[in-house]
């Protein structure tokens, strides 16, 4: 049901009667006003649900060794790209590729997209298509002006994930940890302490 009143009603040019294309022009640039004011601030990933079961948000900080965004940037990069197109570990074994990458702009952000295995769940309620869960690793720094990666890793549909999350966070998480990285175990919400 959409209202809109009188005078917002743009007469056409011509006829002096407004179109449908005024009309629903006007209306969509009303309901735009609020998508812009509503979107997220620069730098900053959304997180999980208090009990969720297939969201992951946790930081990985890099060794002081590493003194530049443009540093993390290479090592983030570095260790995505060992990650093994067919999955490990039982997941992902469809493949993953990188949505979008502006680790080296002001967002700082890269975003990408990993695909499920296709097993009874996906055959069951995802019409035989892989599940797709999203990765999002965003450069910033912590308390002590180390550099960071706020990390967020979260299925796109279900209420559970089987802990693929978990097992894609621990393959990139042992990868940094070789190269000096705090990088603390995994954890969905619903297990952490209030």
């Amino acid at each position: 049901f959409l209202c809109i009143s009188a005078n917002a009603l743009v007469p056409n040019a011509h006829t002096n009667v407004p179109t449908r294309r005024d009309v629903l022009g006007q209306a969509a640039s009303s309901f735009l006003v609020p998508l812009v004011i509503g979107t997220l601030p620069a730098n900053a990933l959304e997180g999980c649900g208090r009990a969720s079961h297939n969201c992951i948000r946790t930081a990985w900080v890099a060794p002081s060794s590493i003194t530049t965004p443009s540093g993390v940037a290479q090592t983030i990069r570095d260790v995505l790209n060992t990650y093994p197109q067919k999955g490990q570990a039982g997941v992902d074994c469809n493949g993953w590729k990188i949505v979008n990458d502006a680790l080296e702009s002001d967002a700082a952000i890269i975003t990408l997209e990993f695909k499920s295995c296709v097993g009874p769940a996906a055959l069951a309620i995802n019409l035989g298509q892989p599940f797709i869960d999203d990765l999002k690793l965003e450069i910033g720094k912590d308390a002590s002006d180390k550099f960071k990666v706020n990390v967020l890793s979260k299925s796109r549909m279900g209420s559970t994930d089987v802990s693929v999350n978990r097992k894609r966070l621990i393959y990139l998480g042992n990868q940094l940890k070789e190269k000096g990285w705090s990088v603390p175990d995994p954890k969905y919400p619903y297990e952490m302490s209030p």
